[in-house]
């Protein structure tokens, strides 16, 4: 499995349509699509950042410079790129092609990688995988934490919550365990919703996932999940 992380503060927080259409090409035509339909600047900025970031990843995986097959449970460090590294090291875009689950989860059509993106703040993250998988990245930021625990966390959860020592370790696994309510929703492709009231707090709380450790960008969590490999 591999992390990518771009930041698109560059281009979610001005319009700045010129550095977007010099960088579409770079794309392939369904992520160019997402991009120029897309109805807002930080929207096309973060679905062109996805785009990139897929390219980069595929591209790797042809180059057979990523390890997708990492042993679970070790720290999984995210790959940082840059808007302008990703232009200088993209050339041609790979042509991909994509297929849709029951409920509009994207596949790839014909490689045989798993892929899930995420957008929270600056960043735009790209987890790829052998195995089926879903990753997730959420910026820090002032929330009411006890009353939205209370509304969506299981009571473990929330007992954790109230026992934290201070603010800022509250907010922060609160954000820790809304990423892997994500994740875990992403995976499955039955949403956030179907994993609220369970109790993520070490992440084995399904059976049949496994989840993986990245280290975030300050301010920011992530999580990652694939589906177990069993034994024959």
């Amino acid at each position: 499995m591999k992390i990518y992380l771009l930041n698109v503060g560059e281009l979610i927080r001005e319009s700045n349509e010129s550095r977007i259409t010099e960088l579409l090409p770079k794309l392939d035509e369904a992520r160019r699509e997402k991009v120029l339909t897309a109805k807002t600047p930080g929207t096309r900025g973060a679905e062109l950042g996805a785009g990139l970031l897929l390219q980069k990843a595929v591209q790797d995986r042809l180059d057979q410079k990523a390890d997708y097959g990492a042993v679970w449970g070790e720290s999984l460090d995210g790959v940082l790129c840059t808007v302008s590294g990703l232009a200088s090291q993209l050339k041609a875009p790979l042509a991909l092609t994509y297929r849709y689950g029951e409920k509009g989860k994207p596949f790839f059509k014909e490689i045989p990688l798993f892929f899930s993106l995420s957008h929270s703040g600056d960043y735009v993250l790209c987890a790829v995988s052998r195995r089926e998988i879903g990753a997730d990245i959420q910026k820090l930021q002032p929330v009411d934490v006890l009353k939205l625990s209370r509304r969506f966390y299981s009571e473990p959860e929330c007992l954790a919550l109230e026992r934290c020592a201070d603010e800022k370790e509250m907010q922060r696994l609160f954000f820790e365990l809304w990423s892997r309510k994500e994740a875990w929703g992403k995976l499955t492709g039955k949403g956030v919703a179907a994993v609220l009231g369970q109790d993520l707090r070490s992440g084995k709380a399904v059976q049949d996932i496994e989840w993986a450790a990245a280290s975030p960008p300050e301010g920011y969590t992530v999580a990652a999940c694939v589906r177990r490999k069993h034994s024959v």
